[in-house]
Protein backbone atom coordinates (compact mmCIF):
# COMPACT_ATOMS: atom_id res chain seq x y z
CA UNK A 1 0.00 0.00 0.00
CA UNK A 2 1.36 3.42 -0.97
CA UNK A 3 0.27 6.87 0.14
CA UNK A 4 1.82 8.70 -2.80
CA UNK A 5 0.25 10.21 -5.89
CA UNK A 6 0.42 7.85 -8.86
CA UNK A 7 2.33 9.53 -11.67
CA UNK A 8 2.32 9.09 -15.46
CA UNK A 9 4.86 6.57 -16.68
CA UNK A 10 6.52 8.99 -19.09
CA UNK A 11 7.73 11.13 -16.16
CA UNK A 12 9.92 8.43 -14.65
CA UNK A 13 12.67 10.84 -13.56
CA UNK A 14 10.22 13.15 -11.82
CA UNK A 15 8.42 10.18 -10.36
CA UNK A 16 11.61 8.81 -8.84
CA UNK A 17 12.38 12.21 -7.33
CA UNK A 18 8.90 12.55 -5.93
CA UNK A 19 8.88 9.09 -4.39
CA UNK A 20 11.81 10.15 -2.22
CA UNK A 21 9.39 12.47 -0.51
CA UNK A 22 6.40 10.14 -0.36
CA UNK A 23 6.29 10.31 3.44
CA UNK A 24 5.62 14.04 3.25
CA UNK A 25 2.06 13.78 2.03
CA UNK A 26 0.72 14.81 5.43
CA UNK A 27 3.43 17.14 6.74
CA UNK A 28 3.36 19.78 9.39
CA UNK A 29 2.45 23.32 8.38
CA UNK A 30 5.43 24.92 6.54
CA UNK A 31 7.59 27.25 8.61
CA UNK A 32 7.39 30.22 6.23
CA UNK A 33 3.59 30.37 6.61
CA UNK A 34 3.48 29.43 10.28
CA UNK A 35 3.54 33.08 11.37
CA UNK A 36 0.30 34.00 9.64
CA UNK A 37 -1.05 30.53 10.36
CA UNK A 38 -0.70 31.03 14.11
CA UNK A 39 -1.82 34.65 14.14
CA UNK A 40 -4.90 33.97 12.02
CA UNK A 41 -5.65 30.56 13.48
CA UNK A 42 -5.29 28.64 10.20
CA UNK A 43 -3.39 25.61 11.53
CA UNK A 44 -5.17 24.02 14.50
CA UNK A 45 -8.66 22.47 14.25
CA UNK A 46 -11.36 24.13 16.32
CA UNK A 47 -14.07 21.48 16.12
CA UNK A 48 -12.82 18.03 15.17
CA UNK A 49 -9.55 16.10 15.07
CA UNK A 50 -9.05 14.10 11.87
CA UNK A 51 -5.99 11.88 11.94
CA UNK A 52 -3.38 11.47 14.70
CA UNK A 53 -1.81 14.94 14.97
CA UNK A 54 -4.60 16.41 17.14
CA UNK A 55 -6.10 13.21 18.47
CA UNK A 56 -6.71 13.49 22.20
CA UNK A 57 -6.59 17.30 22.38
CA UNK A 58 -8.91 18.17 25.30
CA UNK A 59 -10.70 21.00 23.48
CA UNK A 60 -11.76 18.60 20.72
CA UNK A 61 -13.02 15.77 22.94
CA UNK A 62 -16.73 16.75 22.84
CA UNK A 63 -16.72 15.92 19.12
CA UNK A 64 -15.35 12.40 19.65
CA UNK A 65 -18.76 11.06 20.72
CA UNK A 66 -20.38 12.71 17.71
CA UNK A 67 -17.75 11.19 15.42
CA UNK A 68 -18.51 7.70 16.70
CA UNK A 69 -22.27 8.20 16.29
CA UNK A 70 -21.80 9.30 12.69
CA UNK A 71 -19.25 6.54 12.02
CA UNK A 72 -21.71 3.92 13.31
CA UNK A 73 -24.34 5.26 10.91
CA UNK A 74 -21.90 4.74 8.04
CA UNK A 75 -22.65 0.99 7.92
CA UNK A 76 -26.44 1.21 7.76
CA UNK A 77 -27.60 -0.58 4.62
CA UNK A 78 -24.13 -1.83 3.65
CA UNK A 79 -23.43 -5.46 2.80
CA UNK A 80 -19.96 -5.34 4.35
CA UNK A 81 -19.86 -5.35 8.13
CA UNK A 82 -18.10 -2.94 10.44
CA UNK A 83 -15.62 -5.62 11.54
CA UNK A 84 -14.74 -6.62 7.97
CA UNK A 85 -14.08 -2.99 7.06
CA UNK A 86 -11.97 -2.43 10.15
CA UNK A 87 -9.80 -5.43 9.27
CA UNK A 88 -9.20 -4.02 5.77
CA UNK A 89 -8.07 -0.71 7.20
CA UNK A 90 -5.96 -2.43 9.84
CA UNK A 91 -4.11 -4.30 7.08
CA UNK A 92 -2.90 -1.03 5.54
CA UNK A 93 -2.53 0.99 8.74
CA UNK A 94 1.21 0.42 9.13
CA UNK A 95 1.83 1.56 5.56
CA UNK A 96 -0.34 4.68 5.76
CA UNK A 97 1.25 5.56 9.08
CA UNK A 98 4.39 6.40 7.11
CA UNK A 99 2.46 9.17 5.36
CA UNK A 100 2.77 11.32 8.49
CA UNK A 101 6.07 13.15 8.65
CA UNK A 102 5.98 14.16 12.32
CA UNK A 103 6.93 10.85 13.90
CA UNK A 104 7.18 12.43 17.36
CA UNK A 105 3.47 13.25 17.24
CA UNK A 106 2.70 9.56 16.70
CA UNK A 107 4.80 8.33 19.61
CA UNK A 108 2.59 6.65 22.17
CA UNK A 109 -0.01 5.74 19.54
CA UNK A 110 0.10 1.97 19.10
CA UNK A 111 -0.59 0.32 15.75
CA UNK A 112 -3.99 -0.84 17.00
CA UNK A 113 -4.87 2.65 18.21
CA UNK A 114 -3.69 4.16 14.95
CA UNK A 115 -5.87 1.73 12.97
CA UNK A 116 -8.84 2.70 15.13
CA UNK A 117 -8.20 6.41 14.47
CA UNK A 118 -8.06 5.78 10.73
CA UNK A 119 -11.24 3.71 10.85
CA UNK A 120 -13.36 6.06 12.99
CA UNK A 121 -12.14 9.27 11.36
CA UNK A 122 -12.46 7.86 7.85
CA UNK A 123 -16.02 6.61 8.38
CA UNK A 124 -16.96 9.91 9.99
CA UNK A 125 -15.50 12.02 7.19
CA UNK A 126 -17.09 10.08 4.32
CA UNK A 127 -20.47 9.95 6.06
CA UNK A 128 -20.28 13.64 6.96
CA UNK A 129 -19.57 14.69 3.37
CA UNK A 130 -22.26 12.42 1.97
CA UNK A 131 -24.86 13.65 4.46
CA UNK A 132 -23.86 17.29 4.12
CA UNK A 133 -24.55 17.11 0.41
CA UNK A 134 -27.92 15.48 1.21
CA UNK A 135 -27.08 12.27 -0.58
CA UNK A 136 -27.78 10.01 2.37
CA UNK A 137 -28.92 9.95 5.98
CA UNK A 138 -32.27 10.75 7.46
CA UNK A 139 -33.44 13.76 9.42
CA UNK A 140 -32.04 12.37 12.67
CA UNK A 141 -28.52 12.06 11.24
CA UNK A 142 -28.66 15.51 9.72
CA UNK A 143 -29.79 16.91 13.06
CA UNK A 144 -26.59 15.50 14.59
CA UNK A 145 -24.35 16.83 11.82
CA UNK A 146 -25.83 20.27 11.11
CA UNK A 147 -24.79 21.97 14.39
CA UNK A 148 -21.16 21.06 13.66
CA UNK A 149 -21.21 21.46 9.87
CA UNK A 150 -19.42 24.81 9.57
CA UNK A 151 -16.69 23.81 12.01
CA UNK A 152 -16.04 20.44 10.36
CA UNK A 153 -16.17 22.00 6.88
CA UNK A 154 -13.34 24.29 7.98
CA UNK A 155 -11.29 21.69 9.86
CA UNK A 156 -11.36 18.99 7.18
CA UNK A 157 -9.30 21.25 4.88
CA UNK A 158 -6.46 21.85 7.35
CA UNK A 159 -3.09 20.51 6.20
CA UNK A 160 -2.34 18.91 9.57
CA UNK A 161 -5.85 17.45 9.90
CA UNK A 162 -5.84 14.88 7.09
CA UNK A 163 -6.00 11.11 6.71
CA UNK A 164 -4.39 9.24 3.80
CA UNK A 165 -6.51 8.75 0.70
CA UNK A 166 -5.86 4.99 0.83
CA UNK A 167 -8.15 4.85 3.87
CA UNK A 168 -10.79 7.07 2.27
CA UNK A 169 -10.72 4.98 -0.88
CA UNK A 170 -11.69 1.78 0.95
CA UNK A 171 -14.67 3.52 2.55
CA UNK A 172 -15.82 5.45 -0.52
CA UNK A 173 -15.91 2.23 -2.55
CA UNK A 174 -18.32 0.72 -0.02
CA UNK A 175 -20.70 3.61 -0.56
CA UNK A 176 -20.62 3.24 -4.35
CA UNK A 177 -20.11 6.97 -4.72
CA UNK A 178 -17.36 9.04 -6.29
CA UNK A 179 -15.82 11.42 -3.80
CA UNK A 180 -14.66 13.73 -6.57
CA UNK A 181 -18.15 14.19 -7.95
CA UNK A 182 -19.62 14.67 -4.48
CA UNK A 183 -17.25 17.51 -3.63
CA UNK A 184 -16.58 19.21 -6.95
CA UNK A 185 -19.54 21.56 -7.25
CA UNK A 186 -19.82 22.22 -3.52
CA UNK A 187 -16.19 23.24 -3.12
CA UNK A 188 -16.33 25.41 -6.26
CA UNK A 189 -19.45 27.13 -4.94
CA UNK A 190 -17.76 27.72 -1.60
CA UNK A 191 -14.53 29.11 -3.04
CA UNK A 192 -15.83 31.03 -6.02
CA UNK A 193 -19.56 31.47 -5.60
CA UNK A 194 -22.00 30.59 -8.35
CA UNK A 195 -23.83 33.63 -9.78
CA UNK A 196 -27.32 32.51 -10.74
CA UNK A 197 -27.43 34.67 -13.87
CA UNK A 198 -24.17 33.35 -15.34
CA UNK A 199 -23.72 30.01 -17.07
CA UNK A 200 -20.48 28.36 -15.98
CA UNK A 201 -18.61 25.51 -17.60
CA UNK A 202 -19.00 22.12 -15.90
CA UNK A 203 -16.01 21.37 -13.71
CA UNK A 204 -14.37 18.46 -15.50
CA UNK A 205 -11.05 17.18 -14.21
CA UNK A 206 -8.91 15.20 -16.61
CA UNK A 207 -7.12 13.30 -13.89
CA UNK A 208 -6.80 10.02 -15.72
CA UNK A 209 -7.30 6.61 -14.19
CA UNK A 210 -3.85 6.63 -12.58
CA UNK A 211 -4.32 9.65 -10.33
CA UNK A 212 -4.71 9.19 -6.60
CA UNK A 213 -4.43 12.15 -4.24
CA UNK A 214 -2.54 11.97 -0.98
CA UNK A 215 -5.57 13.14 1.00
CA UNK A 216 -8.66 15.33 0.79
CA UNK A 217 -6.85 18.68 0.74
CA UNK A 218 -4.61 17.36 -2.02
CA UNK A 219 -7.70 16.37 -4.02
CA UNK A 220 -9.33 19.79 -3.72
CA UNK A 221 -6.13 21.60 -4.64
CA UNK A 222 -5.77 19.28 -7.65
CA UNK A 223 -9.17 20.39 -8.94
CA UNK A 224 -8.39 24.04 -8.38
CA UNK A 225 -5.13 23.66 -10.32
CA UNK A 226 -7.15 22.25 -13.25
CA UNK A 227 -5.49 18.84 -12.87
CA UNK A 228 -2.04 20.21 -13.69
CA UNK A 229 0.77 18.19 -12.21
CA UNK A 230 3.70 18.96 -14.52
CA UNK A 231 4.73 22.24 -16.05
CA UNK A 232 8.00 22.96 -17.80
CA UNK A 233 9.50 26.42 -17.36
CA UNK A 234 8.11 28.65 -20.10
CA UNK A 235 9.06 32.20 -19.16
CA UNK A 236 12.28 33.91 -20.12
CA UNK A 237 14.46 35.25 -17.33
CA UNK A 238 15.82 37.84 -19.80
CA UNK A 239 12.50 39.64 -20.06
CA UNK A 240 12.32 42.72 -17.84
CA UNK A 241 9.09 42.28 -15.95
CA UNK A 242 7.45 45.44 -14.61
CA UNK A 243 5.59 45.22 -11.33
CA UNK A 244 1.91 46.10 -11.56
CA UNK A 245 0.76 47.39 -8.22
CA UNK A 246 -2.98 47.92 -8.65
CA UNK A 247 -5.99 47.52 -10.88
CA UNK A 248 -5.77 51.27 -11.53
CA UNK A 249 -2.26 50.93 -12.99
CA UNK A 250 -3.40 48.15 -15.31
CA UNK A 251 -6.35 50.31 -16.38
CA UNK A 252 -3.91 53.11 -17.31
CA UNK A 253 -2.27 50.90 -19.93
CA UNK A 254 -5.54 49.60 -21.35
CA UNK A 255 -5.92 46.34 -19.41
CA UNK A 256 -9.31 45.81 -17.82
CA UNK A 257 -9.97 43.29 -15.07
CA UNK A 258 -12.83 40.85 -15.48
CA UNK A 259 -14.07 37.91 -13.45
CA UNK A 260 -13.67 34.56 -15.21
CA UNK A 261 -17.13 33.29 -14.36
CA UNK A 262 -17.02 30.65 -17.08
CA UNK A 263 -14.34 28.53 -15.42
CA UNK A 264 -14.44 28.28 -11.64
CA UNK A 265 -10.86 27.22 -10.92
CA UNK A 266 -8.00 29.13 -9.34
CA UNK A 267 -5.75 28.29 -12.28
CA UNK A 268 -8.12 30.09 -14.73
CA UNK A 269 -5.99 33.24 -15.10
CA UNK A 270 -5.33 34.58 -18.58
CA UNK A 271 -4.85 37.76 -20.59
CA UNK A 272 -6.98 38.17 -23.73
CA UNK A 273 -5.61 40.79 -26.12
CA UNK A 274 -7.83 42.84 -28.41
CA UNK A 275 -6.88 45.23 -31.24
CA UNK A 276 -6.53 48.16 -28.82
CA UNK A 277 -7.20 46.89 -25.31
CA UNK A 278 -6.81 43.71 -23.28
CA UNK A 279 -8.75 41.93 -20.56
CA UNK A 280 -7.17 40.15 -17.61
CA UNK A 281 -9.51 37.35 -16.58
CA UNK A 282 -9.26 36.20 -12.97
CA UNK A 283 -11.34 33.55 -11.20
CA UNK A 284 -13.65 35.03 -8.55
CA UNK A 285 -13.27 34.36 -4.84
CA UNK A 286 -16.04 34.32 -2.25
CA UNK A 287 -14.23 35.34 0.92
CA UNK A 288 -15.12 34.48 4.50
CA UNK A 289 -13.27 33.02 7.50
CA UNK A 290 -13.54 29.44 6.21
CA UNK A 291 -12.33 30.28 2.70
CA UNK A 292 -9.33 32.18 4.08
CA UNK A 293 -8.45 29.00 5.96
CA UNK A 294 -8.84 26.85 2.83
CA UNK A 295 -6.68 29.16 0.72
CA UNK A 296 -3.84 29.31 3.24
CA UNK A 297 -3.81 25.54 3.67
CA UNK A 298 -3.85 24.87 -0.09
CA UNK A 299 -0.95 27.30 -0.46
CA UNK A 300 0.85 25.55 2.41
CA UNK A 301 0.29 22.17 0.78
CA UNK A 302 1.82 23.40 -2.49
CA UNK A 303 4.88 24.61 -0.64
CA UNK A 304 5.72 21.33 1.04
CA UNK A 305 4.67 18.69 -1.49
CA UNK A 306 3.41 19.49 -4.97
CA UNK A 307 6.20 21.88 -5.85
CA UNK A 308 8.62 19.06 -6.53
CA UNK A 309 6.67 18.41 -9.71
CA UNK A 310 4.11 21.15 -10.18
CA UNK A 311 6.07 24.37 -10.45
CA UNK A 312 2.90 26.20 -11.48
CA UNK A 313 1.95 26.56 -7.79
CA UNK A 314 -1.46 27.73 -8.98
CA UNK A 315 -2.81 28.72 -5.56
CA UNK A 316 0.35 30.59 -4.52
CA UNK A 317 0.50 32.25 -7.95
CA UNK A 318 -3.10 33.44 -7.83
CA UNK A 319 -2.84 34.75 -4.27
CA UNK A 320 0.42 36.53 -5.16
CA UNK A 321 -1.21 38.26 -8.11
CA UNK A 322 -4.24 39.34 -6.08
CA UNK A 323 -1.94 40.64 -3.36
CA UNK A 324 -0.16 42.86 -5.88
CA UNK A 325 -3.47 44.30 -7.04
CA UNK A 326 -4.49 45.40 -3.53
CA UNK A 327 -2.67 48.26 -1.83
CA UNK A 328 -5.63 50.19 -0.45
CA UNK A 329 -9.22 49.49 0.49
CA UNK A 330 -10.19 51.30 -2.71
CA UNK A 331 -8.42 48.54 -4.66
CA UNK A 332 -10.49 45.93 -2.84
CA UNK A 333 -13.66 47.80 -3.74
CA UNK A 334 -12.52 47.96 -7.36
CA UNK A 335 -12.06 44.17 -7.42
CA UNK A 336 -15.49 43.78 -5.83
CA UNK A 337 -17.02 45.99 -8.52
CA UNK A 338 -15.58 43.59 -11.11
CA UNK A 339 -17.05 40.60 -9.16
CA UNK A 340 -13.56 39.17 -8.73
CA UNK A 341 -13.95 39.41 -4.96
CA UNK A 342 -17.21 38.99 -3.10
CA UNK A 343 -18.52 37.46 0.09
CA UNK A 344 -19.05 38.74 3.64
CA UNK A 345 -15.42 39.60 4.42
CA UNK A 346 -14.99 43.37 4.87
CA UNK A 347 -12.72 45.42 2.60
CA UNK A 348 -10.37 46.10 5.50
CA UNK A 349 -10.16 42.45 6.56
CA UNK A 350 -9.59 41.37 2.95
CA UNK A 351 -6.77 43.88 2.50
CA UNK A 352 -5.13 42.84 5.78
CA UNK A 353 -5.34 39.16 4.85
CA UNK A 354 -3.59 39.57 1.50
CA UNK A 355 -1.01 42.06 2.82
CA UNK A 356 -0.10 39.69 5.66
CA UNK A 357 0.06 36.67 3.38
CA UNK A 358 1.95 38.16 0.42
CA UNK A 359 5.52 38.21 1.83
CA UNK A 360 5.45 34.48 2.58
CA UNK A 361 3.92 33.22 -0.66
CA UNK A 362 5.90 31.30 -3.25
CA UNK A 363 5.37 32.73 -6.73
CA UNK A 364 5.12 29.84 -9.17
CA UNK A 365 5.46 29.60 -12.92
CA UNK A 366 1.77 30.36 -13.40
CA UNK A 367 2.43 33.76 -11.83
CA UNK A 368 5.58 34.49 -13.81
CA UNK A 369 4.05 33.39 -17.12
CA UNK A 370 1.24 35.88 -16.62
CA UNK A 371 3.68 38.62 -15.61
CA UNK A 372 5.69 37.92 -18.77
CA UNK A 373 2.57 38.22 -20.93
CA UNK A 374 1.81 41.56 -19.28
CA UNK A 375 5.40 42.70 -19.88
CA UNK A 376 5.24 41.74 -23.56
CA UNK A 377 1.95 43.60 -23.92
CA UNK A 378 3.59 46.71 -22.49
CA UNK A 379 6.69 46.42 -24.67
CA UNK A 380 4.86 45.81 -27.95
CA UNK A 381 2.23 48.49 -27.43
CA UNK A 382 4.38 51.17 -25.82
CA UNK A 383 3.39 53.91 -28.30
CA UNK A 384 -0.33 53.22 -27.93
CA UNK A 385 0.04 53.01 -24.15
CA UNK A 386 1.60 56.51 -24.02
CA UNK A 387 -1.35 57.93 -25.95
CA UNK A 388 -3.94 55.97 -24.01
CA UNK A 389 -2.43 56.78 -20.61
CA UNK A 390 -2.54 60.49 -21.45
CA UNK A 391 -6.17 60.23 -22.53
CA UNK A 392 -7.07 58.05 -19.52
CA UNK A 393 -5.46 60.32 -16.92
CA UNK A 394 -6.75 63.53 -18.50
CA UNK A 395 -10.24 62.49 -19.49
CA UNK A 396 -11.99 65.18 -17.44
CA UNK A 397 -9.67 67.89 -18.71
CA UNK A 398 -10.06 66.78 -22.31
CA UNK A 399 -13.86 66.65 -21.98
CA UNK A 400 -13.86 70.12 -20.41
CA UNK A 401 -11.64 71.54 -23.18
CA UNK A 402 -13.77 69.93 -25.88
CA UNK A 403 -16.88 71.34 -24.22
CA UNK A 404 -15.35 74.82 -24.20
CA UNK A 405 -14.30 74.43 -27.83
CA UNK A 406 -17.83 73.31 -28.66
CA UNK A 407 -19.28 76.37 -26.94
CA UNK A 408 -16.82 78.68 -28.67
CA UNK A 409 -17.57 77.13 -32.04
CA UNK A 410 -21.26 77.65 -31.36
CA UNK A 411 -20.66 81.31 -30.51
CA UNK A 412 -18.49 81.86 -33.58
CA UNK A 413 -21.09 80.15 -35.74
CA UNK A 414 -23.82 82.38 -34.31
CA UNK A 415 -21.73 85.51 -34.82
CA UNK A 416 -20.92 84.44 -38.34
CA UNK A 417 -24.62 83.93 -39.06
CA UNK A 418 -25.45 87.43 -37.72
CA UNK A 419 -22.70 88.94 -39.82
CA UNK A 420 -24.11 87.27 -42.94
Amino acid sequence: MDCTIDLPKENSAEEAEFLKFKSKHIPRFPSNLRRIGKERDYIVPRTVAIGPYYHGVPELQPMEKVKRLIANNFFEGLAQSRDETYEKIKLISRDVRSCYTDKDALEGITDDKFAEIMFIDGCFLVQFIETLLERSGGASLRSIINPHANGVWRDMMLLENQIPWAVMEILVQLKSVTMEQMLLEDVAAGLHGTPSNIATEPLVVDSGTDYKPGHLLCLIRFYEAASKRFTSPSFSSKVVMPVYTSAAELAEIGIKLQANNQKMQISAMNLVKGPLFAKLFLPPLSLDATIYCWLVNMAAFEMCTETYLDHDCSVNSYLSLLSQLMNREEDVRELRSKNILHGPSSDRHTLEFFNDLAPDLMEGQAYWRLIEVLAEYRQKRWAWIIIYRFLYNNTKTIVAVLSIIGVLLGIFKALYSLKQ
